[in-house]
């Protein structure tokens, strides 16, 4: 009974609004300070809207598309590598060396040639996606989440808390990351793993530097002194109020040195530091460098270190150009 009664009171009702449509919306636009629910929220409605197309407007753009086919292209060959090769994983790496002519040309079984030990070329760069993706994806993920905590407790605390890290970060920069790879990396034993989670722990302090300087940006807000004079705990104002607000530009950080990772990984697989008991496209120029009457052992996998680290730095830029800021006043 209530529900018929309120739909005859908006039927009684909607004439008279739309009566005095006119006239609300020359109210809503000429006279300052007059609002109407209906008309306010339309206008946030369609705010929301541009704000949501802008975004994907400024990431829609040639180069950012360009990274992004890159990545889904090197993602799907890491993903479905079985679908695209006969060869499995234990056939195209040490100690299975196939019996196969080294340097074969391009044929009908190996449609790019074969590599030094007689493995199939196109088989390693299809199955050295997989390793190419870890590769990028866990060292910047140790040395962000280490740099998080590190750099959000060394701006917030400041003094000497602040001090002590920073002369830590100075002292590490002294020493070249790759000379401390070539040099730790062998103690610990060239398993991939192993050889990310160093590459990663060698990182942290660059991430530090750079979250402590977004984190003292942040701390100078209203909002942050405004938690601390109310008395929030401490851990809380620094990952609940400040940290949240400075994860833009880490995050558009993050892509970027995937793309260095991944040069960082194949130079140091190209010195034969790495794994080679997986297929990995540093560890395929390394092999075949001293080769000069095949060319593609060493073209192709360089051209799919230079696809996969251009992809992550094309979708660095674009986040960059969307989400700056400074580059929209």
């Amino acid at each position: 009974m209530t529900k018929i009664y309120l739909e005859e009171v908006e039927k009684d009702e909607y004439p008279i609004r739309s009566k005095n449509k006119f006239t609300r919306y020359l109210k809503f636009y000429l006279i300052p300070g007059w609002r109407d629910s209906e008309f306010s929220n339309t206008e946030f409605q369609i705010g929301k809207i541009k704000s949501k197309r802008k975004l994907f407007r400024r990431l829609l753009k040639p180069l950012t598309i360009a990274g992004l086919v890159m990545i889904l292209f090197i993602a799907v060959l890491g993903v479905y590598s079985p679908w695209f090769t006969p060869f499995n994983i234990e056939n195209l790496s040490p100690p299975n060396f196939p019996h196969e002519t080294p340097y074969l040309p391009p044929s009908g079984e190996h449609p790019l040639g074969t590599t030094e030990f007689g493995f199939d070329i196109l088989g390693r760069l299809i199955w050295g996606a997989r390793t190419a993706l870890t590769a990028a994806a866990l060292p910047v993920l140790i040395s962000t989440a280490g740099g998080l905590v590190v750099g959000t407790i060394s701006a917030y605390f400041g003094g000497k808390v602040d001090s002590v890290i920073m002369r830590f970060c100075d002292f590490w920069f002294a020493f070249p990351t790759l000379i401390l790879v070539i040099i730790i990396s062998p103690m610990m034993g060239q398993d991939l793993y192993n050889l990310l989670l160093l590459y990663g722990l060698l990182y942290i302090p660059y991430t530090a530097r750079f979250v402590r300087a977004l984190v003292f940006q942040v701390k100078q807000n209203v909002y942050v002194r405004a938690a601390i004079t109310g008395g929030a705990e401490k851990f809380k104002v620094m990952f609940k109020h400040i940290l949240p607000n400075a994860i833009s530009p880490l995050l558009i950080s993050f892509f970027g040195s995937m793309g260095g990772a991944i040069l960082g990984f194949a130079s140091i697989a190209f010195l034969g530091l790495g794994d080679e008991q997986i297929a990995d496209w540093g560890t395929d120029i390394s092999w075949s460098r001293t080769q000069t009457s095949s060319y593609g052992a060493v073209f192709w996998p360089g051209l799919f270190i230079a696809i996969t680290a251009i992809g992550f730095m094309l979708i660095g830029d674009g986040l960059r150009d969307a989400l700056d800021p400074r580059l929209h006043l």
